[in-house]
């Protein structure tokens, strides 16, 4: 009796050693990547940008629909925000006069960024520590010569001194892409100089957005500067209605012309079959009909 009941023992334990495996890999929780950006526009707008992640088969996926806790302060923290994430994983929190953002001794702001985590995704969070700059850009015309002034300063004990060593990168929006004019490296007053073509295409009066920003600063994070005036050569984009191209409404003559002539040898083709299934359908009644009077 007890070697019969060996085997039935041996058997529910490799059942269940197997189980608990296949229910150990259905609980592991995901790992996800969670980033904080800050971002200081043109008219003084200031955003903190989480994006929630995490990565499979080699791809980096959104997490939507998650709650995201924004931060202040090194010491004590104080709750100033709670957003939920986008279809991208983002959550934006736009920092109002309202909130109140407490510099350091440094005159450094601290921010954070916190994901609680789920049953089947593991919590995260991201700080950054950055510095309140101000960023201008003067623009000169001088014998037909263009000119970008890039000018940085920041507050420290009530007067402004200027930032000097950092990188300062110039672009002009296109179509698709930020075109590069540009990198400029500030010097001890602060600021930096640079010449303009004067052959870059603008809209149709000439009118350019001209765009100075810093890029993940390890300082100021990301902050940018824009302004809009004729230094652009004017450009017509305008595409006549008569004109035929893969991206107007009238598709060309050549590409009518050839789907015309592949449609028909498909339907060619398709009445041909269609005809030879017929006679052959009469031949066969014909032969029939032989057979019988014979």
């Amino acid at each position: 009796m007890k070697k019969n009941a060996i085997f039935p023992i041996l058997l529910l334990s490799i059942l269940l050693f197997f189980s608990l495996n296949v229910f150990s890999k259905e609980v592991t929780s995901i790992s996800p990547y969670i980033s904080l950006q800050y971002f200081k526009y043109t008219d003084d707008q200031r955003v903190l940008q989480t994006t929630l992640t995490y990565s499979s088969n080699r791809m980096e996926l959104p997490l939507p629909a998650m709650e995201i806790s924004f931060f202040t302060g090194a010491d004590k923290k104080e709750l100033i925000g709670t957003l939920l994430t986008d279809n991208k994983g983002i959550a934006r929190l736009e920092l109002t006069d309202m909130m109140k953002v407490n510099a350091d001794r440094d005159g450094k702001w601290v921010f954070r960024s916190e994901f609680k985590g789920n049953d089947t995704i593991e919590a995260g969070s991201s700080e950054i520590t950055v510095k309140d700059v101000k960023l201008e850009m003067v623009l000169s015309v001088v014998d037909s010569i263009k000119t970008i002034t890039v000018k940085a300063s920041i507050m420290e004990k009530g007067k402004e001194k200027p930032v000097s060593g950092e990188a300062v990168k110039v672009y002009v929006p296109r179509m698709f892409s930020l075109l590069p004019i540009s990198e400029l490296t500030l010097n001890e007053s602060g600021m930096a100089t640079v010449d303009f073509p004067s052959d870059l295409p603008g809209d149709k009066e000439g009118n350019l957005t001209l765009i100075a920003k810093f890029e993940e600063n390890e300082t100021f994070g990301n902050v940018e500067k824009r302004e809009t005036l004729l230094w652009g050569t004017p450009t017509d984009y305008s595409v006549p209605v008569t004109h035929r191209a893969l991206w107007t409404k009238i598709a060309p003559k050549w590409m009518i012309y050839t789907l015309s002539v592949l449609l028909a040898g498909v339907w060619g083709h398709y009445l041909f079959a269609l005809i030879s299934l017929i006679r052959i359908r009469n031949d066969a009644k014909r032969e029939a009909k032989k057979e019988y009077r014979i």
